[in-house]
């Protein structure tokens, strides 16, 4: 799942950032009523966790739920990394939310969520 395709360079670090944080409201939409509010909030954060080595920019996501992260500060965050490197970073995360989700519901929700959020980012390019 990607939101950046090769010839996409005049997608910004912003697009980048807005594509995936819908990506995981549509997670924590879907999530939210089966396991729990707090759910998605604890996979993110799990998934940053898991990233931030190769990823350090994600390391704002592990501090605090993405809920309390405004758009401003996060945009601040990734302001020195490039869109592809921010792409990769984000769809690193959102592999880990998914592997996550399948380590608590087995294949019950991943799959067919997986689905409509690659989707979603789909639509958005």
């Amino acid at each position: 799942m990607s939101f950046i395709s090769d010839n996409s360079s005049s997608v910004s670090r912003e697009q980048v950032t807005e594509a995936y944080l819908k990506a995981i409201q549509l997670i924590d939409r879907r999530v939210a009523p089966l396991l729990g509010k707090a759910t998605t909030r604890v996979l993110v954060q799990g998934a940053a966790k898991r990233v931030m080595d190769q990823y350090p920019f994600l390391g704002c996501l592990v501090k605090r739920p993405y809920t309390d992260v405004v758009p401003s500060v996060i945009q601040e965050q990734f302001s020195g990394v490039s869109t592809t490197e921010l792409a990769a970073g984000l769809n690193a995360l959102l592999d880990e939310c998914f592997a996550g989700l399948r380590e608590l519901t087995d294949d019950l929700i991943a799959p067919p969520l997986h689905e409509e959020v690659t989707h979603q980012l789909n639509q958005q390019q």
